[in-house]
């Protein structure tokens, strides 16, 4: 896990700082509040707005310890917008969701990238027919992150830019 704080100093300046990395013994919500708590008490932090988590429903949990921990005189709002949800995370599973619907197309460029990228030799043969198609083009294909949706576009993106010389080196 990774702790980080962002906050507004007395400038108007957002400043941003890791915290903390840890392992998670379990993946438990109380575990994880707990880990988190002692962290913020180990930093001597103590009024906190919101705490960003992804949909996993062992950060309800950790949220809820938090809560118990952090309400008191020195709370924010008395931790009523403690629980922010990521909304990167929330657009991922969005655009996911709406990827499923060309899983097939996507799969098969995924799967013609992970191939020649797969030997140093295929790679070769295909910077060969990219050549031979006169493409310009700095980058070389790229493949996903199953994490990451960005990344399926960088990958489709940079498929189109190759799509002469995927067609050339797979007739030949």
């Amino acid at each position: 896990m990774c702790l980080t704080t962002h906050w507004v100093d007395e400038d108007w300046v957002l400043k941003k700082k890791i915290l903390n990395f840890c392992q998670i013994p379990n993946h438990k919500g109380e575990i994880i509040g707990k880990l988190v708590y002692r962290c913020l008490q180990g930093w001597g932090i103590d009024k906190i707005f919101t705490v960003t988590v992804d949909n996993d429903s062992s950060n309800d949990g950790a949220i809820r310890f938090l809560q118990r921990m952090l309400k008191g005189p020195h709370s924010i709002l008395d931790c009523k917008y403690l629980h922010l949800r990521c909304n990167a995370h929330i657009i991922n599973l969005v655009v996911k969701e709406g990827l499923e619907e060309q899983v097939d197309s996507i799969s098969r460029i995924r799967n013609a990238v992970r191939y020649i990228r797969s030997s140093p030799s295929r790679y070769q043969s295909f910077k060969e027919s990219v050549e031979k198609e006169n493409i310009d083009c700095k980058r070389k294909p790229c493949l996903d992150v199953d994490t990451r949706w960005n990344s399926t576009f960088l990958m489709l993106e940079t498929a189109l830019k190759f799509s002469k010389a995927f067609d050339r080196y797979f007739m030949f």
